[in-house]
């Protein structure tokens, strides 16, 4: 019998060959569309898992708060001291690691080659204890316990030694030599400790001693059991509270906080680096491109129905029971949906490289695991097979004999009604997915064009990190030299995200007020190239800057520049504060100059506090100012050859301010650009369903199309009259999308700080283009029938 089921389903689909490509290929768009963003979510939501002690390793973070702050400041960093600490006071504590970034892309030289490594940390002895990276060569226990040594990852290493061994080979990092202890296999994508190279944190200076006055380490614990976290936390606010109390009198607070490490991803209050509200839209994209896929192979399969009602007739007078029918439509059922996942598993595997590049990921097949995979392709399969082939295997099996012999089944307003609700369903996710797209790319467009109040145009960036103060100032000198170079300067960080945590303090003995508050140390000119806008007082002097080149610290005076935001904690107006004495984590100088307030990191954040200061000790970051014009190529050219004056031994690795600017939302236009691929996708599988049922019902209008051609219809008219159905299902499903459309978009926006407001203009868009995709689609057929002889259409009456 089965087999038998399975030759009729074979010789059906060969049939009807148009029918079954269009049933595989809508299926296999869903399938395909469904795993590339299951592999997604799934990398996402692994992160860190993989680590054998991932349930018992704790993330520290910090958190401070001046007397005068609102809400507490936090820190993804942490001073060098928490760990070394933690360890010896808190019996829950097993071991601890710090690691350290290192300041700017680290200059590798081993042999003729010498390359910018951007991904290279520092980290304690018993960072391999706590994480699990597997070794390929090297002992993973005795890797980084001594000074000056370094493991690579395999890649890194094949870049460097090609087919040596690299154990125990030198290589210079920033002009010292290392050797090289281990190679680790390249660190999965769902990890958030992404490495080229891991230097032992006993080489650094800061290794020597328990500081707390500074926040630089990222410090992780290995708890003893995953059920100490709570009571550690408890411990470590009470034995705070008791090391800061006279602080805390005063109404300084710091805090440092645990969070799992496999929750830091997605959860974190500080170091989240994915989002999950992306993960909640993505999964809806993954199900609804699911949904749809099934929603369209159930419409062909029942629009057909009438086609298959003799056979169906004829069967059952032969005494076919109903439960023989319903098995062979459910095999056929099964047997496309079969090939569709077998030509969406072999689709995704191909495209899963250019979906990668797409999104700018490294997604691999070896997330699902093997076993996980096939599970899911199981699940899958029979999920489309129960909701494409149940419904319309129950209706085809119901039909009388006596009525599907006559072809009355035809006439079924139950079943017309249902299929035109499936298609007005596809077309609100696909409205969905439009609405979405089009206010997601508005905002994005808002956030690029929007001016911030620091214009980053046409800057280049370069790395500043291993340059003294003077030899900066001759190579910025040397620079202005150059035609078409508007200015040069530098910074410790970047000026779009800065992140520096500090205290200004006003005011002297009892009356002084202090606040919490970003700031920068800067360059000279630097107010002048990004062209920030002085409220009061004047940009900083060279006299300026030679008050805080003395060598002793103490004997130094700065000169502050803040913007407005900083004077409303201090209850100063703009020009009340020039001349002001304040007090910057020991820093002791005046206001100078009070600038607009412009955003120095994500808009997604209300614009902050900052304080910018001349401080010539350390950069990280150069930037040259270049004029807009055509020969942007000639420009990197000569400042090439400059740089090559002064750092014959450092690569010239380059980018502009504007891409710092782009990565803060990386997330954002990751899923920008899976909305766009998916939304056409989900267009695409809706428009074959609407395809179907648009043969359906013209075919059952056939006759009456032949009749109002007869009595002078002109084509036009005919048209009209069958296009007006399916505009009136486009327009119900725009009334179904839109509220739905905008109070998911009204929550994306909101977070966001600063953002577009949703305009009526884009629901009437999405109606627009999804009108004219309708009538393109319904339109030809549609035409089609107006044009044909009615002569043919009324001959068998």
């Amino acid at each position: 019998m089965l087999k038998s089921y399975i030759k009729i389903a074979w010789r059906n689909m060969w049939r009807n060959k148009a029918t079954s490509f269009i049933s595989i290929f809508g299926l296999t768009l869903g399938v395909t569309a469904f795993l590339l963003l299951a592999t997604y979510i799934l990398n996402e939501l692994r992160y860190d898992r993989f680590h054998h002690n991932a349930d018992r390793i704790a993330y520290v973070g910090l958190s401070y708060q001046s007397p005068n702050d609102e809400e507490p400041v936090f820190s993804s960093n942490t001073p060098t001291g928490v760990v070394p600490s933690f360890q010896r006071m808190f019996s829950e504590v097993e071991k601890g690691t710090r690691v350290y970034a290192n300041a700017g892309p680290a200059t590798i030289k081993y042999g003729e080659k010498l390359i910018n490594e951007p991904n290279l940390l520092y980290a304690d002895s018993t960072f391999f204890d706590i994480f699990t990276f597997h070794f390929i060569a090297g002992n993973a226990s005795h890797a980084l316990q001594n000074p000056n040594t370094i493991v690579l990852t395999s890649s890194t290493a094949k870049k460097y030694f090609d087919k040596e061994d690299p154990i125990g080979k030198r290589i210079e990092i920033n002009g010292s030599p290392w050797v090289v202890t281990g190679v680790i296999a390249d660190i999965p994508s769902f990890s958030q400790l992404q490495f080229n190279m891991l230097g032992s944190y006993q080489t650094l200076a800061r290794s020597k001693k328990e500081a707390w006055n500074a926040a630089n380490d990222v410090s992780y614990l290995l708890l003893k059991s995953p059920d100490h976290l709570k009571a550690l936390q408890q411990k470590i606010d009470a034995w705070v509270k008791q090391e800061n109390a006279d602080a805390e009198k005063a109404g300084f607070q710091v805090r440092f906080f645990l969070e799992k490490l496999t929750d830091v991803h997605l959860h974190s209050k500080v170091a989240a680096s994915g989002n999950m509200t992306y993960i909640y839209i993505l999964t809806a994209i993954a199900c609804s491109l699911l949904i749809i896929a099934c929603v369209n192979f159930t419409n062909f399969i029942t629009a057909k129905s009438m086609e298959r009602a003799h056979e169906i007739g004829v069967k059952k007078v032969l005494g076919a029971q109903r439960r023989q029918v319903i098995h062979q439509f459910m095999l056929e059922s099964a047997l496309v949906t079969l090939v569709a996942i077998a030509i969406g598993v072999l689709c995704a595997y191909l495209f899963l490289p250019n979906f990668n590049q797409l999104i700018d990921q490294h997604l691999t097949i070896q997330i699902w695991k093997g076993t996980w995979l096939i599970y899911a392709l199981g699940f899958i399969f029979l999920v489309i097979t129960l909701i494409s082939g149940t419904w319309p295997a129950l209706i085809i099996s119901a039909f009388k004999p006596v009525n599907a012999l006559q072809g009355k089944v035809t006439k079924n307003k139950k079943g017309e009604f249902i299929r035109k609700a499936l298609v007005t369903f596809q077309f609100t996710i696909s409205l969905l997915f439009i609405i979405a797209t089009l206010i997601a790319e508005r905002q994005l467009r808002f956030i690029r064009t929007t001016d911030t109040g620091l214009n980053r145009s046409q800057v280049l960036v370069l790395d500043a990190s291993k340059f003294q103060s003077t030899q900066l100032l001759a190579l910025k000198n040397r620079l202005l030299v150059l035609p078409n170079i508007q200015g040069v300067t530098a910074s410790y960080d970047s000026p779009v995200n800065v992140q520096g945590g500090y205290s200004l303090t006003a005011g002297i003995g009892n009356n002084n007020q202090s606040i919490s508050i970003t700031a920068i140390p800067i360059e000279k000119d630097f107010t002048q190239v990004f062209d920030l806008h002085f409220l009061a007082g004047e940009p900083l002097t060279q006299a300026d800057i030679q008050q805080v080149l003395l060598s002793d610290a103490e004997q130094r005076k700065y000169s502050f520049i803040v913007n407005r935001l900083a004077l409303s904690g201090l209850g100063w107006t703009p020009d009340q504060a020039i001349g002001k004495a304040v007090s910057l984590n020991g820093r002791k100088g005046i206001i100078k100059a009070v600038v607009q307030d412009f955003n120095f990191t994500s808009l997604r954040e209300q614009i902050k506090p900052i304080v910018l200061f001349p401080e010539y000790d350390w950069f990280g970051k150069l930037f040259v100012k270049i004029a807009a014009g055509k020969h942007m190529a000639r420009q990197l050219t000569m400042v090439e050859q400059v740089w090559k004056e002064f750092n014959p031994n450092i690569p010239f690795d380059y980018h502009f301010l504007d891409q710092e600017y782009n990565r803060l939302y990386q997330s954002e236009i990751r899923a920008l650009k899976i909305l766009h691929l998916f939304s056409v996708t989900t267009i695409i599988v809706s428009c074959l369903g609407l395809f179907g049922l648009a043969t359906f019902v013209i075919q059952q209008r056939i006759k009456e199309v032949g009749i109002r051609k007869i009595l002078g219809a002109s084509v036009a008219s005919i048209v009209r009259l069958l296009l007006v159905d399916f505009i009136k299902l486009v327009l119900f499903a725009c009334i179904i999308a839109s509220p739905i459309a905008w109070l998911v978009m009204h929550y994306w926006l909101n977070g966001f700080a600063y953002h577009i407001a949703i305009s009526w203009s884009i629901f009437a868009m999405a109606f627009l283009l999804t009108s004219l995709i309708t009538l393109f689609t319904v339109g030809m057929q549609a035409i089609r029938a107006a044009i044909a002889n009615p002569v043919d259409s009324l001959r068998s009456e």
